[in-house]
């Protein structure tokens, strides 16, 4: 990985590309926990991205359904209100979560050391035939997205 070329845009001090501290942020019961991603930092402990496209990759990272496939998703019926139902026995869905289930990745990118990526997801269980599900992929990636977010802020990470 190489240095930064620019100079902090707050101190103007040098900055050096390291591990953060892990972080985490939390949207919707859909927490991201982030494990020693790379960023730069200056001597004051101002913090940005490695290149300024990272955040935006990370984030297209949590929010592919892809990610989300290591659950099923449920399915959304109703009319005017929206109910999630098992796929397979068609039972209502609890409305509060009976679980959680994480999945664990690494993010590789480029011009980066890789990295550790959690996603905790709420599951929900059917009391019809006592499977496992989330409410959707798109769904829980939009709360990723917000959590992840969150996260970004509760580090005090920038762009620039």
């Amino acid at each position: 990985m190489s240095k930064p070329q620019e100079p902090c845009s707050k101190c103007k001090g040098e900055m050096t590309v390291k591990p953060l501290e892990t972080f985490s942020g939390v949207e919707g019961g859909v927490k991201v926990t982030i494990e020693a991603m790379p960023a730069a930092v200056c001597g004051q402990g101002h913090k940005r991205f490695v290149y300024p496209m990272f955040a935006g990759m990370l984030m297209d990272m949590v929010m592919d359904e892809d990610t989300y496939r290591f659950t099923p998703s449920a399915v959304k019926k109703g009319l005017f209100t929206k109910r999630y139902h098992c796929p397979g026995c068609d039972q209502e869905l609890p409305g509060m979560p009976t679980g959680q289930k994480s999945c664990e990745m690494t993010a590789e990118f480029k011009h980066a050391d890789p990295f550790k990526l959690q996603v905790d997801v709420p599951v929900y269980k059917c009391g019809g035939c006592g499977k496992e599900f989330i409410h959707s992929s798109k769904d829980t990636g939009k709360l990723a997205l917000a959590a992840t977010g969150h996260a970004y802020r509760a580090t005090d990470i920038h762009p620039e």
